[in-house]
């Protein structure tokens, strides 16, 4: 707890700041909705909730989740160089399924990151559009009070735009299109939206369509061999189309249908998995002459929703009936020495059906206004895991019995996950500006399988079913002083129930001498935090400051447990004990008519407890510092982002499977600069430009190159593009 300590001087250091202390504070439209299910401006909400806007996507000329975060403290996307790309978000140190994705409130699919086919993980969590997006909230640390399993790390919360973006009058017309353009991929695209609006229907309609090329870096080897650092070859392309109808029942009510489509389909040629033949345990390896990739992800969404305001004693009712479809295809094409192909199809499908229902009264009592939300959470997942390999020889005969496994095969059974959530929360706002919120969410959660011949042919180990049920509070405290600053501090939880892979994986590889076998006792795991806050507000300068500590344990973990029957045997088990503490500060002065200046830093300190040693997943200190200027026609912005040395890195297998250790890659500190700009030579025509990295610094993303030692010959391939440039003209109509 010694970081809290520091706090106070923190405290001191802001209320001493007499230079800004103007008349009164400005009221902020900026809205949070995911940090507390409901819209609050965000300047009342606590500092580790915040919002990347539409404007500041469009501004800085954001290609993907990647760039959208990159200026945000404490959250970062690591990103796979050698074909899969973007992965998914890290917010202080904890990522994967432990950080819970929704889009307009509905739940996202998960990902997956066992048994690929070559270079890692077949399913991220890169399967949104960010052209359809108004915003993006991010709340850090356990919410599981409000969100229940799988906000044990936090929340993305995706909301896409509405035909009130397009149309903000009552009736009428309105629409963009867009062009844009980035030579980091060599990627191009175009997006197009309208909208119209009745006196009770109204319809919105967007269509975005990207190309681009594999991503840029400093790799100077471009062999094609395990050596490489250069980028793979690469092509993809991706479609999205949003739509959306609404309808109001009364002027109180109204019905929303909307519809989705996402796909992306990337072909690599991945030349650095090649290499020569080779003879191991005494057998000889023919050389693997190419390999190429076909990947393709598909995520398909429909939801309709009520809401009613104003329904007798409700302020709000809204009910959201919605169904997710998830198909990830991992496909690939092998050529060896010996003239024998063989052709890949592993799949990853995801079924999420779901049901909300969300209601909010006022009133008060107690010397309080009230603000009650209260609801349900119900939802089905299915799981499945299908994998089809097939080697083609050289004599015209196929085989389906490839490197010990028998194909087709499922490294675990399909699984169906049921999740029941009922919550609570209740805001109380007193006279004297302090609100007290205390939450109380209880979930219930059942996963059960079912097996079948592809399933066998792994082995067919009995998998047994699981449910746990879980209680999650959370207490959160404002308390507004001196006119211009209020103080925050929020103890919460956040519980996570055993995933479809962890809990479920059993798997035999007689050929190669392994297994993994199913645990029976797993438990979920669980998180608790505390938090302390101050913001403060004034016409011309603002600030926020935040220090925490989350402790979690039962993290689930892939552990060794020697040889049994002759076999190398692992099992998934809670044996994750992992502590998390940092600090996070941001401001931002307006010192002048149309300029502006903004700083931001994140400190963070993981340890795995059980091992005592270094978290991986931290990032190290990082800062950004931006200057901007705004007016009618034309403006911009300079942004300098900077990372310290990461110092604390744990030792790593020197070879897989091997006892021995080699030092891990610390990544250097860097600091890089980007500019943008913007420029109207008509009402309706905006056109941006940015030059980033500006210096050509070569630079890792700690991220990208977490469990590599310090002396892999590939580490060049991890890095950061150099200088690049990205541009977009739009028009709205």
């Amino acid at each position: 707890m010694a970081l809290f300590r520091a706090t106070p001087l923190m405290l001191s250091l802001a209320a001493a700041w007499p230079a800004f202390a103007d008349p009164a504070a400005p009221t902020l439209d900026t809205v949070q909705v995911t940090a507390h299910r409901s819209e609050k401006p965000l300047a009342e909400t606590a500092p580790n909730a915040s919002v990347i806007s539409r404007h500041k996507l469009d501004d800085r000329l954001a290609r993907g989740i990647a760039d959208a975060v990159k200026y945000e403290p404490g959250v970062e996307v690591a990103t796979d160089p050698n074909r899969r790309g973007n992965a998914g978000y890290t917010i202080r140190g904890i990522d994967g399924n432990r950080i819970l994705m929704l889009i307009d409130g509905e739940r996202l699919p998960e990902a997956y990151d066992g048994g690929g086919n070559g270079n890692g993980a077949i399913a991220g969590r890169d399967f949104v559009e960010l052209e359809t997006l108004r915003a993006i909230d991010i709340v850090k640390g356990p919410t599981s009070s409000l969100y229940g399993s799988d906000a044990i790390g936090g929340v993305i919360g995706y909301r896409t735009k509405t035909v009130d973006d397009f149309v903000p009058e009552e009736q009428g017309v309105g629409g963009n299109v867009k062009a844009f353009g980035a030579s980091a991929d060599n990627s191009w695209g175009s997006s197009a939206g309208v909208g119209a609006k009745g006196e009770r229907a109204d319809a919105m309609l967007i269509y975005t369509h990207r190309n681009g090329h594999e991503a840029d870096n400093m790799g100077g080897n471009d062999s094609a061999t395990t050596a490489r650092t250069a980028p793979n070859p690469q092509d993809w392309r991706s479609d999205n189309l949003l739509a959306k109808l609404g309808y109001k029942l009364t002027p109180q009510q109204r019905l929303e249908l909307t519809l989705e489509h996402y796909r992306r389909d990337t072909d690599s040629n991945l030349l650095n998995t090649l290499y020569p033949a080779y003879v191991s345990r005494g057998r000889p390896v023919p050389a693997q002459q190419a390999q190429t990739a076909a990947d393709r992800t598909l995520r398909n969404r429909v939801s309709l929703s009520w809401e009613a305001r104003q329904l007798g004693p409700l302020d709000r009712l809204a009910v959201k009936l919605y169904q997710q479809k998830l198909n990830n295809a991992d496909n690939s094409y092998s050529l060896f020495g010996n003239q024998s192909q063989v052709q890949s199809n592993y799949n990853f499908y995801q079924k999420i059906l779901g049901l909300t229902l969300e209601a909010e009264q006022r009133f008060n009592a107690l010397s309080a206004e009230h603000q009650l939300l209260w609801g349900t959470d119900l939802s089905r997942t299915d799981t499945s895991r299908p994998r089809l390999k097939t080697q083609y020889n050289a004599n015209g005969s196929t085989s389906n019995t490839i490197g010990g496994e028998t194909f087709p095969s499922k490294t675990f059974p399909d699984s169906t996950s049921d999740r029941v959530g009922l919550f609570v929360q209740d805001e109380m706002k007193f006279a004297n500006g302090i609100a007290l919120s205390p939450s109380l969410r209880w979930d219930h959660y059942k996963m059960s399988t079912q097996p079948d011949q592809a399933y066998a042919n792994s082995g067919g180990q009995p998998v047994p079913s699981f449910q746990d049920s879980a209680f999650s509070p959370k207490l959160g405290l404002s308390i507004p002083f001196a006119s211009h600053y209020t103080g925050f501090a929020q103890l919460s939880s956040g519980f996570r129930a055993p995933p479809f892979d962890d809990a479920n994986m059993a798997f035999v590889n007689r050929a190669y001498g392994y297994q993994v076998i199913a645990n029976p006792n797993l438990k979920s795991e669980t998180s608790r935090g505390i938090e302390l806050g101050l913001k403060g507000q004034w016409d011309s300068f603002d600030f926020g400051l935040t220090a925490y500590q989350n402790r979690y344990r039962d993290f689930i973990e892939q552990a060794s447990l020697g040889t049994i029957n002759g076999l190398l045997t692992y099992q998934y088990q809670n044996i994750g004990r992992v502590d998390i503490k940092g600090a996070e500060a941001r401001a931002a002065w307006r010192f002048a008519p149309g300029w502006q200046t903004q700083a931001s830093l994140a400190y963070a300190h993981g340890q795995d407890l059980d091992n005592n040693i270094p978290l991986a997943s931290i990032a190290p200190l990082s800062a950004v510092l931006g200057l901007r200027y705004d007016q009618a026609q034309f403006g911009g912005e300079a942004l300098l982002r900077a990372a310290a040395r990461n110092n604390r890195v744990a030792a790593v297998a020197a070879m897989p499977g091997s006892t021995a250790q080699s030092p891990g890659f610390a990544t250097p500190g860097y600091a890089t600069l980007d500019l943008t700009a913007y420029w109207k030579p008509a009402k309706r025509t905006t056109i941006r430009a940015g030059v980033f990295n500006v210096f050509d610094r070569k630079y890792w993303k700690a991220a990208d190159v977490r469990g590599m030692a310090a002396n892999d010959v590939t580490l060049d391939r991890y890095t950061q593009p150099g200088r690049n440039f990205s541009a977009s003209v739009e028009y709205q109509f």
